[in-house]
């Protein structure tokens, strides 16, 4: 299959995948298990009973979910394999906002992620690239704008927040080629540049960079 069919194939699986757990998420919401009961949930809303029910064969079916019955109750849970599709997802939602202005600032982040964790390690690397940070050194990355809240979320949900560290910084090393990069890319625009070369015009860290 040509790559770019198969792009459409990733996209059009992934927004069906998320279709369907726009339906399931609120069953998870207020529990850090991912169960909920069946039953309360359907007393709580005006929904088509059938429709609902083939949603659920369906996903179980797939192996996302399974239900069962406990003290005369019906539950439904995510098994391992759900809980997995849900974080993929969830992570890929997590984005960072860019700001009209850039307050000069580099924002680093640093890993040493074991082997151990060699997953979570690539998505990491994967999701750092696709936000748009520039990689430095083989585990060192950089972005302009703030993103701590947004990173700090990423780790935690790899659970890698003791490997970890992120670092905001005024001047970095080679900073006068890294801003060529991010304005090559189009993540900085010269516009961002003013209160930079400003901060710089007395400084000769910046002219040796």
């Amino acid at each position: 299959m040509k790559k770019w069919k198969k792009q459409i194939v990733r996209l059009a699986t992934k927004e069906a995948l998320l279709s369907v757990f726009d339906l399931i998420t609120p069953f998870f919401q207020a529990d850090r298990h991912y169960r909920q009961s069946m039953d309360k949930y359907l007393a709580e809303r005006t929904i088509d009973r059938a429709q609902f029910f083939d949603r659920i064969r369906y996903w179980q079916r797939k192996g996302y979910i399974e239900n069962f019955v406990e003290s005369k109750e019906r539950y439904i849970e995510l098994t391992k394999k759900g809980i997995a599709l849900l974080e993929e997802i969830e992570i890929e939602n997590i984005e960072i906002k860019k700001p009209q202005n850039w307050d000069g600032k580099w924002r680093i982040v640093i890993f040493d992620i074991p082997e151990s964790q060699r997953r979570n390690r690539d998505i990491l690397r994967c999701k750092l690239k696709q936000m748009g940070f520039l990689q430095i050194q083989k585990s060192v990355y950089v972005f302009p704008f703030k993103c701590t809240q947004e990173i700090h979320e990423l780790v935690s949900r790899l659970s890698i927040e003791k490997s970890v560290i992120i670092s905001v910084s005024e001047i970095i090393e080679g900073e006068k080629k890294i801003i060529e990069k991010f304005l090559k890319i189009g993540l900085l625009k010269k516009s961002h540049l003013k209160n930079k070369f400003k901060k710089y015009k007395k400084s000769e860290t910046y002219s040796r960079s």
